[in-house]
């Protein structure tokens, strides 16, 4: 059975209880956090910690400063896979209250709960690339919050599924945005571009590593909106985010992209990406 954790103590799943006025479970009242675990070691997870405590203050759940890295590791321990790649999942609700839209007061204790996970590294050249379905953005407008509400977001993915695709890729008042669990690249006349950290996306830590790394290739970086049009005629398009790290899109709408395989950019950043998971293995 897997360890887990709840309110800041690591027991076995099946022992968790959550109570049915917790406002996680009402409202989607709270905030998560997923962090990549190469061979037991965590990624990026300074910028997590910052992103977790910046999501809490703009709800107003402070101060949240549970240690996201000293979780994780006593998850991995406690699940016997120290040396794992794993996915790590941590979020906080506002806790238990008479059900009430206004923030209860005095402020209850947060419910915290955090989980690992196996999940194998992708393969660069073995693994498909994606079908991506361009839908509407009917999300709301506070995308940068790492929100649990996210029904916006499961409903965009299940009909990009229906579609036989593997993600949603979404745009609003004719501005792409994001995909619905993770950031959009493009390559148009061999810029990339890829949308600004606004309100309107979640800036993801595989979003910032990308940038930062194809700032040090020598490549040219715009966060601007681009149209949907510019999109589908991008040469590259491709997607990051915590589970996929780089994950370069075949088609639009059924409509290939570029020649429909793996462009250059893509593959150098995917590189980049790989020897920047080898130096955090290897300790350097």
């Amino acid at each position: 059975m897997m360890n887990v954790y709840w309110n800041g103590e690591v027991m076995p799943q099946d022992s968790v209880r959550v109570h049915p006025d917790d406002r996680g479970y009402l409202y989607g009242d709270g905030i998560y956090e997923v962090i990549r675990v190469y061979q037991g070691r965590c990624f990026e997870a300074q910028a997590h910690q910052r992103r977790w405590r910046q999501s809490a203050d703009w709800i107003g759940l402070s101060p949240q400063d549970a240690a996201l890295e000293a979780i994780c590791l006593s998850l991995l321990e406690a699940n016997e896979c120290q040396k794992s790649d794993a996915m790590f999942y941590l979020q906080v609700s506002r806790g238990v209250a008479p059900r009430k839209h206004v923030f209860p007061e005095p402020a209850p204790a947060a419910s915290v709960y955090g989980f690992v996970k196996p999940l194998a590294r992708p393969d660069l050249l073995a693994r498909p690339l994606a079908r991506a379905a361009c839908l509407p953005d009917r999300r709301w407008l506070d995308c940068h919050i790492k929100s649990i509400s996210l029904l916006g977001a499961v409903m965009a993915a299940q009909k990009a599924h229906e579609s036989d695709c593997a993600e949603a890729i979404l745009h609003r008042e004719g501005r792409v945005t994001e995909g619905s669990h993770t950031n959009v690249f493009a390559v148009v006349e061999g810029v990339l571009r890829t949308h600004p950290a606004d309100h309107w996306i979640l800036n993801g830590i595989s979003r910032q590593v990308v940038i930062e790394e194809a700032h040090r290739l020598g490549f040219t970086v715009v966060e601007e909106a681009i149209s949907l049009d510019m999109l589908q005629a991008a040469s590259e398009v491709f997607l990051t985010g915590t589970t996929v790290e780089i994950w370069p899109v075949q088609s639009l709408d059924g409509n290939p992209v570029g020649d429909g395989s793996m462009g250059p950019v893509s593959r150098q950043l995917a590189q980049a990406f790989d020897r920047r998971v080898e130096r955090l293995v290897q300790g350097s």
